[in-house]
C-alpha cells in the first residue's frame, strides 16, 4: 500500500519550467539552487508523490543515521539539544569552568 503525502503549505510558487530529457528525465537545479543555503544545505533526497490528477509532488529529505534515530524519537532529548546549539550561539552567556584535565583517568561508573 502506498505512503499517502504530508501537504505542508497549499502555497507553491512556480519557479521555472523544464522538459524530458531524451532520457526522459527532468533536472532539478532550479529546485537545488533555491534549497542550497537553506536547512538542507547540499545532503537532499526527494520522496515523490503523485495525485489522481497527475500532480507530482517532491518533498525534500535528508536521512538520519541510524545511531542518531532515537535522539528524533526522543522528544526530551531533542528540546534539549536545540536548546544548547542554541546557548552555543549566544557566547556571552557561556562561563569557562576551565579544564576537566585532571578527571581523565577517573574511572566512568
Amino acid at each position: 500500500m502506498a505512503k499517502l503525502a504530508t501537504l505542508l503549505s497549499d502555497h507553491f510558487e512556480q519557479i521555472g519550467e523544464v522538459r524530458l530529457d531524451e532520457r526522459r528525465r527532468v533536472s532539478l537545479a532550479k529546485v537545488l539552487d533555491r534549497l542550497k543555503g537553506g536547512p538542507l544545505g547540499e545532503a537532499v533526497d526527494f520522496s515523490i508523490s503523485v495525485n489522481e490528477m497527475g500532480q507530482v509532488l517532491l518533498s525534500p529529505e535528508v536521512k538520519v543515521p541510524a545511531h542518531q534515530l532515537w535522539l528524533y524519537k526522543n522528544p526530551e532529548a531533542f528540546t534539549l539539544v536545540l536548546k544548547g546549539l542554541a546557548q552555543i550561539g549566544n557566547r556571552e552567556k557561556l562561563k569557562d569552568l576551565g579544564s576537566f584535565e585532571k578527571y581523565a583517568d577517573d574511572e566512568i561508573e
